[in-house]
């Protein structure tokens, strides 16, 4: 081959090799781009005189809706169902990717009902409430194209708090006291049919006593016939403790206990949460609260036990969420369970069953959510504000599995 032709073939050949080196590193950067999350920063104040640039939690998310956002659920890594006030209901079928918003019409509502709790249990079918009078329970099998009403409890004065599912059948409505007794309501169908429980399967209230209008999160269903409820409220002056209900078996019985969160009109648990089982038993919980109106205040705002709630405490010494908490829910990191708790001035983690916590976030939000047995989980709060938790920017030092509680706990 004559010289020339050699050099030009060389020189083609290193051009060749050059543009298939580039549009490697190209498909490289680009999927790092499209798997990496993206972590936005914040500032977090650490104290009166220290702010600090960190990356945050939250990834915002950008959606059409302008509503105060209440209630949320995640049902699994793909579906997620948000409610709020004007009767807004929102789902997402892809993870978050993108939201369908939907509206409750009810002529009893000219702007639509308040829609305080929601349950999802696919991409078609889910349950909202309201928290208005009339009280009513919603219903829809289409993705909430249309919504129809399963049932309108009588009575001016009736009005509904908090929406629970044991499985795919059975729930439990809750609302504010009736006559001394916790207005409950029952299904055995996937919420078509509606029943009110016995009267002596409903438990008695103290005086001043209710559940706290928020985002449903103040009852939670576990296992197989075990529900928990946390009270507030209070009519003249504040109390030193708020109590919780616990029936384990299926709301035919209850005993309750005594916890050291400060009750008030607009104070006392707005959350409950058990995050550890034994044989289908309750072990390791959390309660978080504290006085709405009081939104910096970390005194006798949360308690834990270890003991399936016959005893509540705060440890010793006490390290609170930096403010009054509406939620608290738990994501599983690998082995680890950790708890996120969210309020109006900010968010706050724990990886020790809700022993220690410490503020992560400086965004504040009403509800947070987590996928079953998983890290992915969404906030929401006013404005149709939604968020998505980036566990990857929380950095832990220490955690803690059931009965590793610190010693020496303050009641």
């Amino acid at each position: 081959m004559p010289e020339c032709f050699l050099v030009d073939y060389l020189s083609l050949m290193n051009r060749v090799l050059q543009m298939f080196v580039f549009a490697a590193l190209t498909c490289s950067i680009v999927a790092m781009i499209v798997t990496t999350p993206c972590m936005a920063q914040e500032k977090l104040r650490i104290n009166s005189e220290t702010v600090a640039v960190l990356k945050s939690p939250w990834k915002d998310i950008e959606t059409s809706c302008k509503s105060n956002l209440y209630g949320l659920h995640v049902t699994n890594k793909d579906i997620i169902w948000a409610s709020g006030d004007d009767g807004t209901v929102l789902q997402s079928s892809n993870g978050g990717a993108s939201w369908r918003t939907s509206k409750v019409e009810d002529p009893d509502y000219p702007d639509g009902p308040l829609l305080c709790d929601i349950h999802g249990f696919d991409e078609a079918t889910a349950i909202v409430i309201s928290a208005e009078n009339p009280a009513k329970i919603y219903r829809t099998t289409n993705g909430g194209l249309r919504w129809k009403a399963m049932l309108e409890y009588p009575g001016d004065k009736v009005f509904f708090r908090s929406l629970s599912f044991w499985d795919d059948r059975r729930g439990i409505v809750m609302g504010k006291p009736i006559d001394g007794r916790m207005l409950m309501l029952r299904t055995s169908d996937g919420g078509v049919v509606w029943k009110r429980l016995k009267t002596e399967h409903r438990p008695l209230m103290n005086f001043g006593e209710a559940a706290m209008v928020s985002n449903g999160s103040n009852m939670e269903s576990k296992g197989e016939q075990t529900l928990v409820v946390g009270l507030g409220g209070a009519t003249n002056e504040s109390r030193a403790n708020s109590r919780v209900l616990i029936s384990k078996d299926f709301c035919r019985s209850w005993v309750s206990g005594s916890v050291p969160v400060r009750r008030s009109e607009t104070g006392g648990v707005y959350s409950v949460h058990f995050a550890t089982e034994k044989d289908g038993v309750v072990k390791d919980g959390v309660v978080i609260g504290g006085d709405a109106k009081n939104p910096k205040g970390n005194d006798r705002i949360y308690a834990v036990t270890s003991d399936g709630g016959r005893t509540w405490g705060v440890p010793s010494p006490a390290v609170p969420p930096s403010g009054f908490r509406s939620c608290v829910a738990q994501y599983v990191d690998g082995n680890e369970i950790k708890l996120v708790a969210v309020g109006p001035n900010g968010s706050d983690l724990s990886t020790d069953l809700g022993n220690k916590w410490r503020k992560v976030s400086e965004k504040g939000f009403r509800v947070v959510n987590f996928a079953p047995n998983s890290k992915m989980g969404f906030a929401a709060g006013d404005d149709g504000r939604i968020a998505r938790w980036i566990p990857e920017s929380v950095k832990t030092k220490t955690t803690a599995t059931s009965g590793q509680r610190k010693k020496g706990v303050a009641k």
